[in-house]
């Protein structure tokens, strides 16, 4: 324990703001990946939008459900057919993110749920490296 005169004052730790959310839909495509967050559900025009940038793609799909996002039975479906054969990895905290993944593989969709914590396994799902799934995250955070 150093005191008296040796003593030094340490600086304030400088603490940053978290960045703020972005809300609603949002969609990018990294490294030859399709890539999205859905904080809510987003209107009808843009929902399709979203649909569009899925359909020609063979890409898998990195689908960050953030919150409690209900996608009722017609958005599955539209969003099982949009994806096609593309392989999905579904980024959820709760039971209704996990049960979209298991209405998705109903309609026959290579999907599997995962939790952030296990991100390393949607990794190794996706033959990704090591910590490129929660960069890809912070991307459309």
């Amino acid at each position: 324990m150093i005191v008296g005169s040796q003593a030094a004052q340490l600086p304030a730790p400088q603490l940053q703001p978290p960045p703020l959310e972005r809300p609603g839909l949002i969609w990018d495509q990294v490294e030859g990946i399709n890539l999205a967050k859905i904080a809510n559900m987003p209107p009808q025009r843009e929902w399709r939008q979203f649909l569009d940038h899925l359909r020609p793609s063979v890409r898998p799909l990195v689908l960050w459900i953030r919150g409690r996002v209900w996608i009722g039975s017609a958005g599955r479906s539209e969003l099982a057919s949009a994806i096609g054969s593309s392989r999905v990895g579904l980024v959820v905290s709760d039971d209704i993110g996990r049960g979209l993944a298991t209405a998705l593989r109903w309609l026959g969709v290579d999907v599997d749920a995962y939790g952030i914590a296990d991100l390393y396994r949607l990794e190794a799902k996706l033959n990704l490296d090591p910590g490129t799934a929660n960069a890809m995250l912070q991307r459309v955070y």
